[in-house]
């Protein structure tokens, strides 16, 4: 087994002690499934993650505007390092009930009422994306050739959603309704798993200061600017989960981090869109392309030579098998 199969197993067994008494964990049985979860959170987004690099940013500078963005160059086939795993997601009934609209109710069946449901026009249920990620693989110290894989998911703010990897469906799994939103402190009040995005600001100026007001000491690495720019990406990888108002101004806030560079260019597909990068504190380049409606086309780092794309999204009607709590790992879906 590789060493990097060794810190997985280690992690699992670390998270496994924190909410159940110590077991011992197989790790010829575990690593394999292990490996395709990962590859389907590579090309998506758990609001547990929000939850946690929230706490963890800044920002500074003045909102998009002004001067008409300049050309950037194409990227070609580059990429952005995707999101490691994440901690276990947090319980999707907050529990401390904010002063906002609305709180999140989740049923037993994993249907959601109480605040504002899937931001989409029409009756379809689910968000589909069908993602491409490739990124760097390391075995036993060594760099070997880069892995590709696809992902796909449906997901919903109102119901129980699912996640498939390199189209196994025997594999999929099932995940609980994406209504948290993080932790995040408006106008002073903090709300605590936020679950009404009516809350949020869609001012650019607006928003930046929310982020950098729900920041929490010691989580995050980098700068306070790295950790903005992971809030705006993060988020913005939940593609049409995300109201077109909020993406726009998420884009917004990462267009005004010191150095960011926006300009119209296309993705490692030649796709045209808008191109945002930024250059972290630690030297690595990151680059986002979206197209005119704020939704993600690429999330690469071009130096690296790591990505994901964003092959199709759009609202769809169906699943092509229903979730169930079995497959996700959680005791209900109020705390998937």
């Amino acid at each position: 087994m590789s060493t990097q199969d060794e810190r997985y197993a280690q992690v699992l067994r670390e998270r496994a002690a924190a909410v159940v008494p110590a077991v011992e964990v197989d790790v010829d049985r575990v690593v394999p499934r292990a490996r395709r979860r990962r590859a389907v959170v590579r090309g998506g987004f758990t609001a547990g993650t929000l939850a946690l690099v929230l706490g963890v940013g800044s920002l500074a500078g003045s909102a998009l505007g002004g001067a008409a963005p300049q050309p950037i160059p194409p990227a070609g086939t580059s990429g952005a390092e995707p999101p490691a795993a994440s901690e276990p997601v947090a319980p999707s009934v907050p529990t401390r009930r904010p002063t906002v609209p609305g709180v999140a109710v989740i049923a037993a069946d994993g249907t959601v009422t109480g605040v504002p449901g899937d931001p989409w026009d029409g009756d379809a249920k689910y968000w589909y994306q069908l993602t491409e990620a490739s990124y760097p693989a390391w075995q036993d110290g060594v760099l070997m050739p880069p892995e590709t894989q696809r992902g796909e998911s449906w997901r919903s703010r109102e119901r129980p959603g699912l996640l498939v990897s390199d189209g196994d469906l025997e594999a999929a799994m099932g995940t609980g309704p994406s209504v948290v939103l993080g932790t995040w402190v408006v106008a002073g009040q903090r709300h605590e798993m936020l679950t009404d995005p009516t809350v949020l600001p869609t001012d650019g100026d607006e928003l930046a200061q929310v982020v950098r007001d729900s920041l929490e000491e010691g989580r995050g690495a980098g700068t306070d600017d790295d950790k903005v720019y992971e809030v705006v990406r993060t988020a913005l990888r939940e593609g049409g989960l995300w109201a077109e108002d909020l993406r726009s101004a998420l884009w917004a806030v990462a267009a005004s981090l010191p150095g960011a560079e926006v300009g119209q260019g296309e993705d490692g597909l030649g796709r045209a869109g808008e191109v945002l990068r930024y250059r972290d504190s630690a030297g690595e380049l990151h680059q986002l392309v979206r197209d005119a409606s704020g939704l993600l086309l690429e999330d690469s780092s071009p130096e690296e030579g790591s990505y994901t794309r964003y092959l199709e999204q759009r609202p769809v009607d169906d699943v092509p098998v229903e979730p169930t709590v079995e497959t996700t790992g959680c005791f209900d879906w109020a705390t998937c």
